[in-house]
């Protein structure tokens, strides 16, 4: 009787204790973070050999619970994270792309139109070159067209500044994260497995290295106990109670490295910080090409000009300053009688059909336009590849959460299933409980 009621305790502690693992996989069940558990039961038969060829078995102890296991598979956790990595990137990429276009487009007030406005202008004025209205208005568009650059320019600035100042936050969180998990390490090791503190730090240690991945593509391995060993550029960035301090330093290009403790690292390939590099280095080119296009701009108006010759029939001065880029292109001081329209044949508009002979040869207008086009051409690349990974993601999240994720109606089956072993175990007592009585009562 006493064999039977300790198969009977050992069946109720053994299914309590599955029990207590259903009910806490249906609390957590919104929880992105957390992976299923599931108990392990085994028989608790004690067995012992004193000869190699014989084992002896002393009797059936019933149920025993071996530990708390999670249904995580870690090559799957592995996949979503590079898949998630990927696809932070590409959404980080075409997000700062598309506010680099918007700085551009200027709300439709872009360097191209404040162009054509400059060049109708020009040519409306030639056919009345001695209206003094439109010589000022001429000279207003001018005027407006460099201030289009200076803004442009500052458009540009502006987003240079904030992708680094976010990379700079991301850096900022990515070391709180690496030594976070510097200090799961220590935890897992000094952890008993099978136990359900042992599956919650792994569930902290995913969570940590999914952070970490999404922004730098790091190289992630796992050693005994689940701990966890980060490296980037070929360093080691989290051990175990150890961390590195990242850095940032910028590239020519405008991209950046991340550092290791202050020294050469690489540039990121994937994951947040990777798109944010991508972003800056395509907005530091558009701002050099709008550099060279303003320059370009001044020189060709100021040749122009120089050409020309005023009312009174003097050589046309300068109007806009050269050699500052985008930023500094200004117009320069002038009243409408020191406009040179006239050639120096001495026709009034001679100068100005000059001016529609430029525009009608490419020059500033063409290489705005092949500066828009290039950069149309980044965020439609960029957007194929954000649907790629976004596809891929899903597929790989997919397979993932098959295999760890909370199904409540998988916990409803095993929760019925259990409370009826629980029960059956009950009655293995109480029937042991009247079988003894039945025994007693007979003497």
């Amino acid at each position: 009787m006493s064999g039977l009621l300790s198969i009977g305790r050992s069946a109720l502690r053994g299914y309590s204790t599955a029990l207590d693992t259903v009910s806490q996989n249906i609390a957590n069940s919104e929880n992105g973070d957390y992976v299923r558990r599931n108990v392990r039961l085994g028989d608790a038969t004690i067995t012992a050999s004193l000869n190699p060829l014989y084992t002896a078995q002393s009797g059936l102890g019933g149920v025993n619970v071996n530990g708390i296991a999670r249904s995580g598979d870690e090559f799957l956790e592995a996949s979503v994270r590079l898949s998630g990595a990927s696809l932070v990137r590409a959404e980080t990429t075409t997000s700062w792309l598309s506010s680099i276009e918007t700085g551009l487009d200027n709300a439709g007030a872009h360097v191209g139109a404040r162009l054509g406005d400059f060049y109708a202008r020009g040519q409306e004025l030639s056919a009345a070159p001695f209206d003094h209205a439109l010589r000022v208005t001429f000279l207003n568009d001018i005027d407006s067209t460099a201030e289009t650059f200076r803004r442009t320019s500052g458009n540009l600035s502006v987003a240079i500044d904030q992708l680094g100042q976010r990379a700079g936050a991301e850096i900022t969180g990515l070391n709180q994260s690496l030594e976070n998990l510097s200090k799961i390490n220590i935890d897992l090791r000094r952890t008993q497995p099978g136990t359900q503190a042992y599956a919650g730090l792994l569930d902290t240690r995913d969570a940590a290295l999914a952070v970490i991945s999404e922004r730098i593509d790091a190289d992630i391995s796992l050693g005994d106990n689940g701990v966890a060993t980060v490296r980037y550029a070929g360093e080691t960035v989290a051990g175990i109670g150890t961390s590195a301090t990242l850095g940032l330093a910028d590239n020519a290009d405008g991209s950046f490295r991340v550092l290791v403790d202050g020294q050469d690292g690489k540039v990121p390939t994937n994951g947040m910080l990777a798109g944010f590099s991508r972003a800056r280095s395509a907005a530091t080119g558009d701002l050099a090409k709008l550099d060279r296009l303003a320059e370009d701009f001044a020189t060709q108006v100021n040749d122009w000009h120089v050409g020309g010759r005023t009312d009174a029939g003097t050589p046309g001065k300068a109007l806009l300053t050269t050699g500052g880029g985008a930023v500094g292109l200004t117009m320069i001081a002038a009243d409408a009688s020191d406009l040179a329209l006239a050639d120096t044949g001495g026709k009034p508009n001679g100068n100005l059909i000059a001016l529609a002979g430029l525009r009608s040869s490419g020059g500033t207008e063409q290489s705005w336009n092949q500066l828009l086009s290039a950069h149309a051409n980044l965020i439609l690349a960029s957007k194929n590849e954000e649907a790629a990974a976004t596809s891929l993601d899903r597929n790989m999240r997919s397979s993932r959460d098959a295999v760890s994720r909370v199904d409540l109606d998988r916990e409803t089956a095993d929760l019925i299933r259990l409370q009826q072993a629980y029960e059956a175990a009950s009655r293995v007592i109480q029937v042991a409980r009247e079988t003894t009585q039945s025994i007693l009562a007979i003497f």
